[in-house]
């Protein structure tokens, strides 16, 4: 009978002291501050631009000699022996001394069915007209991207702005006319560094397992860099379509892949035409990265807690209750046994030498 009697004391006291402990929602203190960081996301990712440059010399002459590339601006009439040319038409136009152009059959000796006699032909200087050939240049080069982004976050909506430096590398441009002997245009730089700065907005549109597809799209300014002046260029906003592939780790941190396509253009004035050179620049962009929610709970402050789920905790500091989470934020929050660690212990790496692992 004693021994009853004192096991239904013990008992009481525990439902007693469990009453104690006892809490509501409300009674969970949660700080403002994470609960607006939490609505945020940082993103960070590199990866590899294939950037194209394609214009045409529509309006204008290309004088081609063994040293030297120049357009003329063509006015309807003949070139003479002096016109102003222009070297560096990609970037920084610049004016030249005009290449002498001279008629290959116009010789100082009776004329010859076969002019190859004809010393001007060793000059090998010859003047192509865009309009009649539909003369161009174009060319793929590349560029690597650090991406810096932030954005907010409101259920599967997405706004955001984000800047990003790009080392570009260019190659020559080829021309879109073969057989003539026209030779590639080699630009006057051959890396440069560039910026862009915008704005972007997306949707997220599907879950799937633990992936993510989201649509989006970005708008800016992209400064093309030193390399080329300012002071000819104009050039619109740049619009960029992606689908961002996001496999989620946990809640908080993401693994991103993105394709998307840029869609831009400048036009480079040269003085003397009415036009100028417009520049087809679009860019296929493969990114990837990180993706970063700040959480909106800490972690337990308590070393000697190995709760591995989300749990609520009397703060040691304030007294006051808080949710806390037992997990780094790259692993899943709320695991499932051995959802986190799916290795056992005595298989891991570090223990392949122990005879006794645990």
């Amino acid at each position: 009978m004693k021994k009853l009697f004192v096991i239904l004391l013990l008992l009481g006291t525990w439902g007693v002291q469990a009453q104690e402990y006892e809490y509501s929602e409300e009674d969970i203190y949660r700080s403002p501050v994470r609960a607006i960081l939490n609505k945020f996301s940082f993103t960070v990712s590199t990866g590899y631009n294939a950037v194209s440059y394609k214009h045409d010399l529509s309006g204008f002459y290309l004088i081609q000699s063994p040293t030297q590339q120049l357009i003329a601006v063509d006015d309807d009439q003949p070139l003479g022996l002096d016109y102003p040319a222009y070297s560096n038409w990609l970037n920084n136009p610049q004016l030249e001394e005009p290449i002498l152009l001279e008629n290959p059959y116009d010789v100082p000796y009776p004329s010859l069915d076969d002019p190859v006699l004809n010393p001007n032909l060793v000059l090998n200087t010859f003047a192509y007209n865009g309009d009649s050939l539909d003369l161009g240049f174009k060319r793929t080069s590349w560029a690597i991207p650090l991406n810096l982004r932030i954005r907010y976050n409101y259920q599967n909506l997405r706004v955001g702005v984000g800047i990003s430096l790009l080392y570009h590398k260019v190659n020559s441009l080829k021309p879109t006319v073969d057989g003539l002997g026209i030779r590639n245009y080699e630009p006057d730089f051959s890396s440069v560094f560039q910026f862009k700065y915008y704005g972007m907005v997306g949707y997220k549109f599907l879950d799937f397992w633990d992936y993510s597809f989201a649509g989006e799209l970005e708008f800016g300014k992209t400064n093309l860099g030193s390399k080329f002046n300012k002071a000819y260029i104009d050039q619109g906003m740049y619009f960029n379509l992606g689908l961002s592939v996001e496999k989620n780790l946990s809640e908080y941190f993401r693994i991103i892949v993105k394709p998307s396509y840029d869609f831009r253009s400048f036009n480079m004035s040269i003085p003397g035409s009415t036009g100028g050179i417009k520049n087809a620049n679009p860019s296929f962009n493969l990114n990837f990265g990180v993706s970063i929610t700040i959480p909106e709970i800490p972690r337990s402050p308590m070393k000697s807690d190995h709760v591995q789920l989300k749990h609520v905790i009397v703060d040691p500091q304030t007294g006051r209750y808080i949710e806390v989470r037992g997990q780094p934020i790259w692993k899943v929050q709320n695991p499932k046994v051995g959802q986190n660690h799916r290795k056992l212990e005595r298989y891991k790496f570090k223990n392949r030498r122990k005879m006794n692992p645990y």
